[in-house]
């Protein structure tokens, strides 16, 4: 216990910096939002928020964990080889998303600009390089069998396989970030508890380069989205945009994909993966629902999980706190499948696999039993909907 208390005081000067820095920038970017005109204005269908709210609280996110970053690059904290292509990335993602914020950037076009950007920086910052090998031992942990694939098979496919997630987790992050203070709130969740994951593996001396990053890319991302939420959460003052949504997803996507520094640590990806789990099931819903009407999977609307909450009559607020609970008990569970005691695993990595589907098949029952996977029919605009990013 007193190794993980010294990990946290090791780098618990990083959250505040990010904390305070965003505290104090983000009404420097509500004034510049109102000073050009980047309002979110309500449609009463996508954005049925009450009245127009100021976009541009990404770029305080940004900037802060930028700062976070580099303080920790400067002090000798992480390496910078791994963490400057980590940072120019997330940069990069996140002014993609404010461009679309600004001009409203074409799908196809975000899409190949994100794909090309997270490529180079798994590439460059050599993230997730051994994914595949590890997923290979999970594999072969659970059927018994030796499933070895040579390095030049393994290798490029990891990378098309990280550049999926991380675009995922991305896109997760986007589309969770529909009322007051629920993507922000979550992804604080979900970055504490990659900080404490990734503490878990310091504390065992695990890697002298990954364990600084990953600890410095959680806990900062954690200060960033804890110091938004005062100003985000309902009623919100200041939405975030996809120039912070993209970047809270980039941010977890690459997070998991650390987690996958050695061959044979797919326990600490799935228990990683089983923290996403709220963002990924929400996402999923959606785009089910979506199918099952016979529209595109990709045509917005207000069938999220977190909106079914709100026409069941929960209100906003409740909604939100609802999905903390929930991303708590995801959490826990992640963290439990990765906990290593006096005698080793609580939860070898063949039954952590097993876990982690059986988790899906029950939150995949679950929803479907509440109703919740039923297609969305078409209602009348409301006269007086809840406020809401």
């Amino acid at each position: 216990m007193e190794a993980f208390l010294d990990v946290l005081r090791s780098y618990q000067h990083l959250g505040v910096i990010a904390l305070v820095a965003t505290v104090f920038l983000t009404p420097l970017a509500m004034r510049a939002a109102h000073r050009f005109g980047l309002l979110d204005v309500p449609d009463q269908k996508l954005k049925p928020h009450a009245r127009p709210i100021p976009y541009l609280g990404g770029t305080a996110i940004c900037a802060a964990w930028t700062l976070a970053l580099i303080v920790a690059m400067v002090t000798g904290t992480c390496g910078w080889r791994i963490m400057l292509p980590l940072l120019l990335g997330g940069v990069a993602m996140s002014m993609l998303g404010l461009a679309d914020d600004v001009r409203d950037v074409s799908p196809k076009i975000r899409l190949i600009i994100g794909t090309v950007v997270i490529g180079a920086t798994i590439i460059l910052g050599r993230v997730g390089f051994t994914l595949m090998d590890s997923l290979l031992a999970g594999l072969s942990s659970v059927v018994g069998l030796d499933l070895a694939v040579p390095a030049f098979v393994t290798v490029p496919v990891s990378v098309l396989i990280g550049i999926f997630l991380v675009l995922g987790t991305c896109n997760s992050a986007n589309l969770i970030d529909g009322l007051d203070g629920l993507s922000t709130g979550v992804t604080s969740i979900i970055s504490f508890g990659f900080f404490l994951l990734a503490a878990l593996l310091a504390v065992r001396g695990y890697s002298e380069t990954g364990d600084p990053v990953r600890l410095t890319l959680a806990i900062a991302m954690f200060g960033a989205s804890l110091g938004f939420l005062p100003w985000n959460f309902n009623p919100a003052r200041i939405f975030m945009g996809d120039a912070g949504s993209v970047l809270l997803g980039y941010n977890c996507g690459i997070l998991i994909l650390l987690f996958a520094e050695r061959s044979g640590t797919v326990r600490w990806v799935v228990g990683a993966l089983m923290l996403f789990s709220l963002p990924a099931f929400d996402t999923a819903l959606a785009m089910f629902r979506r199918w099952a009407a016979g529209r595109s999977i990709f045509e917005g609307d207000r069938s999220h999980f977190y909106d079914q909450l709100v026409q069941r009559g929960l209100s906003v607020r409740q909604t939100v706190l609802v999905c903390y609970g929930l991303t708590v008990v995801y959490a826990a569970l992640g963290l439990l499948l990765t906990w290593v005691g006096e005698h080793g695993a609580i939860i070898q990595t063949r039954y952590g696999v097993v876990v982690y589907v059986v988790v899906c098949i029950l939150t995949a029952l679950l929803a479907w039993k509440a109703g919740l996977t039923h297609p969305e029919e078409p209602r009348a605009p409301r006269q007086a909907p809840p406020d809401g990013d």
